[in-house]
């Protein structure tokens, strides 16, 4: 019996976390027999990958474990998983991360309602340091679900705007679908989940999104400051280009030129502004330079006439970063802005 769904691991120093994690995937409603969980140890240096042999050892053909000899970054140990996946769906789950026990059974329920590219669920950020799931009376959401079929551009643009796929983690995505977009990862690189949800949200035709949390995301109570000085988000910039000329290698362009520039001003560079604004005690002056420098080498023929009118419902904040990009603004005037932007909180 071949498998129903490849769940994807990337796994790097999660010793803490990882049997968290398969204990959430091994107790499915729908069965282990109808699910091959690829775990990729991505060069960990603690006993991640002492963990995952046991856990392969315990459930035979059910674990696949993969040793890589150099560290390849979440998008790399996915694309590498991507080529052990024999299942029809593929899943991808983070290592700290874990779900509910019916979250197969309920996504592959709708999927069944027609052919879907994806079914998705609602994920919630959860602290716990334990398994804890819902119990009896907790709010987990409606369990409603809306459908999307792209039949036209205008559809395709409503699934753009929305967003309405915007994690990778929460979501069962047929194989055969990822194969024929071509829908990979970039490689050694943070961020990687923007390029590929952003193409994702290109080649769908039909998928369908359950308003209900079936996945919880870990989230550390006291997660490490970041160090000011540091360029731990440079991979950002780089995922952007690659995002850019991957869209045009595509001709997303000629059908969808106003929509792509407005999504990657959304995406891109109020996406890295809010980084670098609400994550750095003092928001580094020189990436706000790189950043400008990249939007303006990339998008030379838009102004910023364009982008108001084609970025919807965007807020004054919103709208004096976007004319900073084409003013003169120095250390000084960028660190006030940045700072109004986090008394005001949102970006």
């Amino acid at each position: 019996m071949s498998e129903k769904v490849s769940i994807i691991i990337p796994c790097y120093n999660v010793e803490k976390y990882i049997d968290r994690c398969l204990e959430s995937i091994v107790k499915q409603t729908i069965g282990v027999s109808a699910i091959q969980i690829v775990c990729v140890n991505d060069h960990s240096s603690d006993r991640t990958g002492e963990k995952l042999r046991a856990w392969e050892n315990k459930y035979p053909g059910t674990v696949v474990v993969i040793m890589c000899e150099r560290n390849n970054r979440q998008g790399g140990a996915r694309n590498i998983g991507l080529q052990y996946a024999s299942g029809e769906w593929v899943s991808f789950i983070d290592s700290d991360d874990w779900i509910e026990p019916d979250f197969f059974e309920k996504l592959f329920k709708k999927a069944g309602e027609n052919t879907f590219d994806i079914v998705a669920c609602r994920a919630a950020d959860d602290s716990s340091t334990r398994l804890r799931l819902f119990g009896p009376g907790e709010d987990k959401g409606s369990g409603e679900s809306e459908n999307v079929f792209v039949t036209d551009d205008m559809m395709r643009v409503q699934v753009l705007r929305s967003q309405m796929f915007g994690r990778v983690y929460p979501s069962i995505v047929r194989r055969s679908f990822i194969s024929t977009h071509r829908l990979i990862f970039p490689e050694r690189l943070m961020y990687e989940d923007i390029f590929y949800k952003e193409l994702l949200h290109m080649e769908v035709s039909r998928g369908a999104l359950i308003h209900e949390v079936l996945y919880h995301h870990y989230v550390e109570q006291d997660p490490v400051p970041v160090d000011k000085d540091a360029y731990t988000h440079v991979d950002y910039l780089t995922v952007l280009s690659k995002l850019w000329r991957e869209w045009g290698r595509r001709g997303y362009y000629s059908r969808y030129e106003n929509e792509l520039l407005a999504e990657f001003m959304k995406a891109g560079y109020l996406g890295f502004l809010r980084i670098i604004i609400f994550e750095y005690e003092e928001p580094p002056y020189s990436l706000f330079c790189l950043l400008k420098e990249l939007m303006l080498t990339l998008t030379p023929a838009a102004d910023k006439k364009h982008y108001l009118r084609n970025y919807p419902n965007i807020t004054v904040n919103q709208k004096v970063w976007i004319e900073a990009l084409w003013g003169d603004v120095d250390k000084d005037d960028f660190l006030m802005l940045a700072k109004n932007t986090k008394e005001a909180g949102s970006l």
